[in-house]
């Protein structure tokens, strides 16, 4: 659905320190709530654009790292 890939990789690393003693049971959980918070910043945008978009490349990354985490775990 979204292709859109941080040219900052600082994102994707802070997302994967956050994750990485999380449980995949936890890991789901917490992408369902960085999802919703990305939904509330696409539902009330900011006048700032460059704020909002930092936000959805957070969110994104988050979401990457969860799902890479979750694909190593399950092979």
């Amino acid at each position: 659905m979204f292709s859109r890939r941080t040219t900052d990789n600082t994102y994707l690393t802070d997302a994967r320190r956050r994750i990485a003693n999380m449980s995949p049971d936890k890991a789901r959980e917490y992408s369902i709530t960085v999802w919703a918070y990305g939904m509330r910043v696409a539902e009330n945008p900011s006048a700032y654009l460059d704020d909002d978009l930092g936000e959805w490349d957070m969110a994104l990354a988050t979401l990457q790292a969860i799902r890479e985490r979750l694909d190593t775990q399950s092979r």
